[in-house]
């Protein structure tokens, strides 16, 4: 009976273990997959970054876009 009871106990340790790891597991892959993406998006900000920096038409873009700027040469005609 003693027996049994031990194996009992051994079974249900095991099972709880297991279980466990399995959870473990499955939020690791999550965590995993999560710093992944942050990777990719930091290695686009990145690119973007040095883009910024280094090429001329972009830096015009954006400040076209962002802060509304225009050539001395250019006539602005507001559309209301």
């Amino acid at each position: 009976m003693i027996m049994l009871a031990t194996f009992a106990v051994c079974v249900t340790v095991t099972m709880r273990t297991h279980a466990a790891r399995g959870v473990a597991e499955q939020k690791y892959m999550q965590m995993e997959t999560e710093v992944q993406s942050i990777r990719d998006r930091n290695a686009s900000l990145r690119r973007d970054v040095e883009r910024l920096r280094t090429d001329k038409r972009t830096q015009e873009a954006v400040v076209r876009e962002r802060l509304n700027m225009v050539r001395a040469n250019e006539i602005v005609v507001p559309l209301d």
